[in-house]
């Protein structure tokens, strides 16, 4: 047996292209996911009088196991999870295969430690008329029916939401401005105070005030502002009361163990809705908080948590505990107004919508040239000519500004260059596409043609002067990506193939509250702010279904929600649910259909085991009978994997088809009379136009609309590929610098640059390697062993430093959930120790920091504490593949590294 070896995750994309040895060891001393020998087992025993034996019972157990060489860290006690944390004093590999042994131990999972959220593009506001605010504050409203709703005097009265974040500035008086009972926030607890750095022991005290990292108090403000501030916000559920659990400190850390606590917390404290806008890299829906999140939503209280802020990895990316099967995970919309600067003209004329071009502008940033009239100049008097400044200028424009047009004879980079010369004070050009300049001189781009037509006119004249205010502010529409899904948020499914996200909300470009003394109000992007924003919708809902409809939140607002366009063409067809979920909520449809459909969502698996025949149920619940007439509406089908059929496709080269599924309807039209139920079949079939070994994703929906308005429909996904025939370790990622080989692999750290082991090398003790993988897919059982060099055992995969991707079929009877033992080990090698064993494995991405590759040191050590000897050796790395049956040999991805020599100086 081996000493545990800490595994330490990194992004590939900014750490292996190129990095430099020293600063790889930097990172890797710094990017810890997991408190070494600390972890979370769940117990079996249910939580009555036997509940402190079972605890006893599973210590005394440990202490023989152990020596006495361990701590508790937490006990937990609860109808919901029943369970103990605890700290192993010497880490050893199979510490997680002993602890699973334990009589009554159901679960045993490592303590993850946790990031507060980053957000996309914070920016804190210094007033109503900063450039960077949202004057209309209630267009997110508009866009999801909710302004509607409060028209109707519904907004959350009686319903009490927990959030679980960094606490709020319950001093903000747009929150409340006091604490406790009667008050808007009125209750919740500090689990870490503001020291905790994820080592030092959390100082919990009874007050939850948010004064240092503000992301909990802007999520407040987004379920629960007071309506009538200055930058006319209001919260979704702005009569709701507020419960402030603070979980993370102002070094912005935490653990699951800290998260379970405030889970049960607010729990026990009657929340009726708990949110939280966070996530950890696990991805799977048995993460010790997925569970413990479904478990609460199964018991009547709405869970709505984000679906993460990793758009950029592509597909089966989303964020724990969002991974949980029956919460509601939420995906981003952007804001559909945003607000543009306006120039003036000395001559009557409605304000001139820009954009600055400065390359370090913010989008919607005033140009910073003071508020003085700049005299406008043109170099024709032609508003149509294609030639201006395409020729040498010698003229002195220092105190003008030039107004132009973008040429197509010889392009703006002639143009621009040209004018360099001049010494422009400013640039102005019109007619034609955004563009970026480094600093040569202040220039903006007109949103409209016709303003710059009207400036060129005028230019001729005399006295003609422009103005820049930073008070001049317009809300415009967002034509950019108004109304779609935020390109940060995260792709579903879960590992599982669950259907995530569950559904959408405005998450990009909110204006919200902000802790007081750091500036009161901000604006913020991320799943974190979509997130709160359907907690908020839930309590709309309760507060006029009741709380007894809690179980049935989800559901409501997936079938009631609205499709989200791929893009803002004309006729665009929809965004892959896989990112988008059942689509935008549509609260006002919410609380005022008339028809409910189940089930909400269609799960069809993958194609190794598709489930395509469906039940859907439709009741008229209401007065008047209506006619239903049934059609399918399919999505863009998302490709997952690359063209290597490796790894999943990650930003810029995330790509949707046409491909649809098939849907056949056993009735396309139905009568059902008020109060009555009717049911209709139908049989989805997975597209036949694609290449299954790149795992397509295919969405949709049944469409069920109603002769009196109601529309409601029933959201589908599912892969049109067979995930069994789809290698788990990846092979395809070349991240080290030129042809310096693949991954996995033996990296020396002796040269200035990293590269990987060709062949046998023997190393001193000083001076050891370290071993490095990408999972190119989740899996339920990670393995890796320190094998003799002489172990009859081979690769089953491409070895990454010479050939290319290959792919086997492989059979075996399916169970979704686990096939066969969860414990049971991969098939019996010789081996000379376990270096590290791992359950519920994510998959890596080269582009994002938090689901990355694995980095171990080469073993030296047994867990006894002796060397292991000099001799030669190699790596066995072993993946169970996704939906793989664990006592079946063929199910493992194997890889056999290059041999190590362990020798003496």
């Amino acid at each position: 047996m081996l000493r545990s070896v800490a595994a330490t995750v990194l992004s590939v994309g900014t750490v292996l292209a190129a990095v430099k040895t020293s600063e790889f060891r930097e990172l890797v001393r710094k990017n810890d996911a997991t408190i070494p020998g600390a972890f979370i087992v769940e117990l079996s025993s249910p939580p009555t009088k036997r509940t402190a034996d079972a605890h006893a019972d599973f210590l005394g157990e440990l202490d023989k196991r152990a020596s006495g060489k361990f701590s508790t860290r937490r006990k937990y006690s609860s109808p919901l999870f029943n369970g103990i944390a605890v700290q192993l004093q010497n880490p050893e590999a199979s510490d997680l295969a002993s602890l699973e042994s334990i009589p009554n131990v159901i679960a045993v999972r490592p303590i993850q430690i946790f990031h507060a959220p980053e957000t996309i593009n914070r920016r804190i506001l210094s007033g109503p008329d900063d450039p960077n605010a949202v004057p209309f504050g209630q267009s997110t409203h508009y866009m999801t029916g909710v302004d509607h709703v409060h028209e109707q005097g519904i907004a959350g009265k009686g319903i009490k939401i927990g959030i679980i974040d960094t606490g709020i500035d319950y001093l903000h008086p747009n929150l409340g401005g006091a604490f406790g009972p009667g008050n808007k926030v009125a209750g919740g607890y500090d689990f870490v105070g503001d020291a905790f750095d994820g080592n030092s022991p959390p100082v919990p005290d009874n007050d939850p005030r948010d004064t240092c990292i503000g992301h909990g108090t802007h999520v407040a403000g987004i379920i629960g502002a007071n309506p009538g501030n200055a930058y006319n916000i209001s919260g979704v559920a702005y009569e709701a009361t507020l419960l402030a659990y603070r979980v993370f400190s102002c070094f912005g850390l935490t653990t699951d163990e800290i998260l379970t606590d405030a889970m049960l917390r607010a729990y026990s404290d009657g929340a009726d809705i708990i949110t939280m806008s966070l996530g950890g890299t696990d991805g799977w829906a048995s993460s010790t908080l997925s569970v413990l999140a479904s478990r609460i939503a199964d018991r009547g209280r709405v869970m709505t948590i984000s679906a993460g802020n990793d758009g950029d990895a592509g597909a089966v990316f989303t964020s724990s505990p969002a991974t949980g099967e029956s919460v509601i995970s939420v995906a981003s919309v952007q804001n559909i107004i945003t607000t543009r600067p306006a120039l003036t003209s000395s001559v009557e004329h409605a304000p001139v919508l820009y954009e600055n071009a400065d390359g370090f502008a913010m989008p919607g940033q005033v140009l910073p040239i003071g508020e003085s009239p700049i005299p406008v100049r043109s170099l024709t008097s032609d508003p149509d000519a294609d030639d201006t400044a395409c020729d040498p200028i010698n003229e002195d424009f220092s105190q003008v500004a030039i107004v132009l047009r973008q040429s197509s004879s010889c392009g703006l980079f002639t143009q621009l260059l040209n004018l360099v010369a001049t010494n422009p004070k400013l640039v102005i050009v019109y007619d034609g596409s955004p563009f970026l300049l480094g600093g040569f001189f202040p220039a903006v781009y007109l949103l409209n043609k016709e303003d710059g037509e009207f400036l060129v006119s005028e230019a001729a004249k005399a006295n003609t002067t422009v103005t820049f205010s930073q008070n001049n502010l317009s809300d415009v529409p967002n034509n950019d990506d108004g109304g779609l899904v935020s390109f940060f948020s995260s792709y579903g499914p879960s590992n599982e193939l669950l259907f995530k996200p569950a559904v959408a909300a405005p998450g990009g470009n909110i204006t919200s509250t902000w802790p007081v003394d750091l500036g009161s109000f901000a604006v913020d992007s991320g799943t974190s702010m979509s997130c709160p924003y359907v907690a908020g919708a839930a309590a709309l809902l309760l507060q006029v279904k009741g709380k007894s409809a809690a179980k049935n939140v989800r559901s409501i607002l997936q079938t009631t929600s609205r499709p989200v366009p791929a893009s803002r063409e004309k006729g665009a067809p929809p965004q892959t649910l896989a990112q988008s979920g059942a689509g935008l909520v549509n609260v006002f449809n919410a609380i005022n259909v008339h028809t409910e459909v189940s089930p909400a969502e269609l799960r069809l698996n993958d194609t190794a085991h598709w489930n395509g025949l469906h039940k859907i149920t439709i009741k008229n619940t209401g007065k008047t009978a209506q006619t239903y007439t049934l059609s399918h509406v399919p999505a863009n089908t998302l490709i997952g994997l690359d063209d290597a059929k490796i790894n999943y496709r990650y930003r810029p080269d995330i790509k949707q088809v046409n491909a649809p599924a098939g849907v056949r309807l056993s009735q396309s039209r139905i009568t059902i009379p008020a109060g009555r139920t009717a049911t209709v079949l139908a049989t989805i079939t997975a597209p036949k136009n694609v290449d299954v070994k790149t795992l397509p994703i295919v969405s949709g929906w049944i469409s069920v609309t109603g002769s009196l308005g109601d529309s409601v429909k029933v959201s589908y996904m599912g892969v049109a590929g067979a995930l069994r025939d789809t290698q788990g370790i990846s092979t395809g990622n070349r991240m080290l610098v030129e042809a310096n080989g693949g991954l996995p692999a033996i990296i020396p750290l002796d040269q200035e640059f990293l590269y990987a082991q060709r062949g046998p090398r023997n190393y001193t003790r000083d001076d050891l390697p370290v071993f490095v993988y990408l999972m190119a897919q989740g899996s339920r059982h990670v393995t890796l062993d320190l094998i003799d060099a002489a172990t009859n055992i081979s690769s089953t995969i491409p070895d990454p430093l010479d050939s290319a991707p290959s792919h086997d079929k492989r059979d075996f009877d399916w169970s979704w959930w686990w096939p066969g033992d969860k414990s049971a080990a991969p098939p019996a090698v010789p081996t000379v120790g376990t270096v590290a064993e791992w359950r519920d494995v994510t998959r890596g991405s080269p582009v994002q920091r938090g689901r990355p590759f694995v980095v171990l040191d080469f073993p030296t050590q047994f867990a006894n504490g002796t060397a292991v000897p000099d001799g030669q050796y190699k790596l066995l790395l072993r993946a169970l593949r996704l939906t793989g049956n664990p006592k079946k040999a063929s199910d493992w991805d194997v890889y056999v590294s290059q041999q190590v020599g362990l020798v003496e100086e």
